[in-house]
């Protein structure tokens, strides 16, 4: 498998940390109980030690079906097909407007596609698993061009992210502060069957995890164990997102490098490692980790954490800036909800 197109696009509109302060102290200030304050310097210190400085959102007037067609003709430009040949598209993103039916559908309509298409559901890990999973059609023969398209918008009024800009105390920073982080972006890659042992991927999962980073649905007590509930229960059933980043953080500070070393790679012979965008200085010192950080293009200073986005946006703004060479050995790295941590090695 090789991928023969890649595009990213962000949203027009720059938000600083600076802007994320006045939107947690502009929504916050009718409901905290304490010292709102000392909360918002906590914030911007957690912020500064992120390593994160801007993320993207949409702009007035702007939409996001229309950066994804956008991203779209870019990619399949650079491949150099008729979109009619595509057989596969995946949508593998946490945001989205369907459950029923899959969201991918509406994809296919927009694009004029009427491939076979459908939705992966793997956090933060979308954009990875459908890779493995077009990469093992490849294999086996079954079609000949995929498309992933990534499309990453939480932060409109009523989605999973923003909500949480709303404090009621300083103790739901345990799992309202990684929504602060969040950025939008749109990302589409093609791929083609040449090269059929491109491309290598190694996971670990643990699911004894799952409770520490969602987004739930109403009713979502129905499809868990009761030892799940009292974790979930602060955000349960409000589409929001709920994640305990230190616990998190925690344990994926041990297994983001032991994936990494299970993936039986020297980091000597990596030209370009492309990483999830979660925490800038949290994936530096998994790079350090592993005696691989100067090989980490990482783009999430500015982008903030675009969740599935982030490997595919990663690539793109490299090889548009000419810093990632083909033909050489490049890696991409993630860590997600679920929870699952993934390896894979490639060759542009």
């Amino acid at each position: 498998m090789k991928i023969i197109g890649i595009s990213g696009l962000l949203p027009s509109r720059c938000v600083t940390n600076s802007d994320v302060l006045d939107l947690i102290e502009q929504h916050s200030k009718e409901t905290f109980q304490g010292d709102l304050p000392k909360t918002l310097r906590t914030v911007q210190r957690l912020l500064e030690k992120t390593g994160l400085e801007s993320r993207y959102w949409l702009g007035e007037g702007e939409k996001p079906m229309r950066l994804m067609e956008e991203a779209f003709e870019q990619a399949l430009k650079q491949a150099n097909i008729r979109k009619s040949e595509i057989d596969l598209l995946i949508y593998p993103n946490v945001t989205r407007g369907f459950t029923e039916p899959a969201n991918s559908t509406f994809i296919a309509k927009a694009l004029g596609l009427n491939c076979r298409n459908y939705d992966v559901l793997d956090a933060c890990n979308g954009w990875v698993t459908a890779m493995d999973i077009i990469n093992s059609k490849m294999k086996a023969g079954e079609i000949c061009y995929a498309a992933i398209i990534n499309m990453e918008f939480g932060m409109s009024e009523g989605g999973p992210f923003k909500k949480n800009f709303s404090l009621n105390s300083a103790s739901e920073l345990a799992y309202k502060y990684p929504s602060f982080t969040i950025g939008e972006a749109a990302s589409v890659t093609i791929l083609s069957n040449e090269d059929t042992d491109n491309f290598k991927f190694d996971y670990i999962s643990r699911p004894d995890l799952s409770d520490i980073c969602n987004i739930s649905l109403p009713n979502w007590e129905l499809f868990c164990n009761d030892s799940d509930i009292e974790l979930i229960s602060p955000l349960g059933g409000k589409y929001q997102f709920n994640s305990y980043a230190a616990v998190l953080h925690e344990y994926a500070g041990e297994e983001v490098p032991k994936v990494f070393k299970q993936h039986n790679i020297s980091s000597s012979d990596i030209h370009k490692i492309f990483i999830h965008t979660g925490a800038p200085n949290m994936w530096d010192g998994f790079g350090k980790a592993v005696d691989a950080a100067d090989k980490m293009h990482n783009i999430g200073q500015k982008t903030g954490n675009i969740i599935t986005a982030s490997i595919p946006f990663g690539i793109a703004d490299a090889l548009e800036k000419g810093l990632v060479e083909r033909g050489k050995l490049c890696m991409g790295w993630a860590g997600s909800g679920g929870m699952v941590f993934s390896a894979m090695s490639f060759k542009l």
